[in-house]
């Protein structure tokens, strides 16, 4: 029963996270593998197998049957190989797209941490984190190529509405650029409901492809306010 309530409540990213911490525990010495380390993975194989039925890479690992005895170098190398399947992504998947977002030469390295915890939030799916962070960075962004140097700045909807007045960017770029303006809202408890926006991964596709063509489009250093 305890187990049972465990894979419910286990999603993708934190068992990645706990097969991945698991494997760079294990140590080759001593030869036999510690016996909790064992039954820990065969918890963790036997979770992975139910919320990845059909994938053969997966299922084909077998438990260990008797935890005293195990190998420690075939522990780390079966937790290896269950490491790299959870982690493998299909092409053109969302992780593939925000790997893709490469920031402006002159954005501040503070910027760069804000994009590294865009991501982190992407790939744990922390989907509310992501689309406020997606905000705050477009912002950041706009900023920099901005006239104004007041302390809190235009806001987000301002500068999307000047950059399009202005035609700075692409009209795919400024479409993309708006549905964020929302999502910088959602700070606010009742934005959501109010803007009828569900928070959902193609949302956070969205955001993901604003930044990647507000970057593209900033790449150029002359494009300015």
């Amino acid at each position: 029963m305890g187990f049972a309530y465990q894979v419910k409540s286990m999603d993708k990213a934190l068992l990645t996270n706990a097969v991945r911490q698991l494997h760079s525990s294990i140590k080759p010495t001593p030869a036999t593998a510690y016996g909790h380390a064992v039954r820990q993975f065969n918890a963790l194989l036997r979770t992975a197998k139910s919320l990845f039925p059909s994938r053969p890479d997966i299922v084909a690992i077998e438990e260990f049957a008797d935890s005293r005895y195990v190998n420690a170098h075939e522990l780390m190398d079966v937790s290896g190989r269950l490491s790299a399947a959870l982690e493998l992504r299909t092409p053109g998947s969302l992780g593939d797209l925000v790997a893709e977002i490469r920031l402006p030469a002159d954005a501040p390295a503070e910027l760069s941490a804000d994009l590294q915890e865009f991501c982190n939030a992407v790939g744990l799916n922390l989907r509310k984190s992501a689309l406020l962070l997606s905000g705050a960075i477009a912002e950041a962004l706009l900023l920099l190529r901005h006239s104004d140097k007041s302390e809190r700045g235009p806001g987000l909807a301002n500068l999307v509405a000047e950059a399009r007045k202005l035609r700075l960017f692409g009209r795919d770029t400024l479409r993309q650029l708006e549905t964020l303006v929302d999502y910088r809202d959602l700070i606010h408890v009742r934005a959501g409901p109010r803007n009828g926006i569900v928070i959902s991964d193609t949302r956070v596709e969205h955001a993901a492809m604003a930044l990647k063509l507000l970057c593209g489009e900033l790449e150029d250093p002359d494009v300015r306010f």
